[in-house]
């Protein structure tokens, strides 16, 4: 059974930071010490399983949605099913609108990324998007697709931008690359 600690009270707390630095290149993650000092609408959960950590999920919730920041499985439990049973728990307790950023399909492991997503039922916006930088620089950086439960028109899915930049990653600038 998968279940999920928050990091504040886990035993794992060492095996969440090198997973969380060795999962996200350094330009797609805040520094780990910096995600104590967010506020209380984001959570930092380590999922385990017969008591043994095996991945991370870090989201915000937001009154219109929430949203899943990074999702790592540790490599020993991939290709199990055990990626699949993490997000269908964290769904399961999250039935409103849920968002997420993956990367534009141009690797293999991207395509795969991509895949999983819409096969546990994520709709793919249409939208441009792109990640402004976690490192201050005030631009954004990444084009990224968003995922959603249910897909976002054109002004949800501009609020939702919106409450990310500002409230996640802090981007005061215009919303355009």
């Amino acid at each position: 059974m998968i279940d999920f600690e928050p990091l504040s009270e886990s035993r794992h707390s060492h095996f969440a930071e090198k997973l969380f630095e060795s999962a996200f290149p350094e330009e797609e993650r805040p520094p780990f010490r910096s995600l104590e000092d967010r506020d209380e609408r984001f959570h930092f959960l380590v999922a385990t399983f017969d008591d043994e950590p095996l991945g991370i999920l870090t989201y915000w919730v937001f009154e219109e949605f929430a949203y899943i920041e990074h999702f790592a499985i540790d490599k020993e439990f991939r290709n199990q099913g055990l990626g699949k049973a993490t997000m269908l728990s964290f769904l399961s307790q999250h039935p409103d609108q849920v968002v997420l950023e993956t990367e534009m399909p141009s690797t293999e492991q991207a395509d795969h990324r991509l895949e999983f997503y819409t096969d546990l039922g994520f709709t793919r916006n249409p939208q441009d998007y792109w990640q402004p930088s976690y490192r201050g620089k005030n631009k954004l950086v990444l084009p990224m697709i968003v995922m959603s439960k249910y897909e976002l028109d054109d002004g949800e899915f501009d609020e939702m931008r919106d409450i990310l930049y500002r409230e996640v990653y802090h981007y005061k600038g215009p919303k355009e690359k």
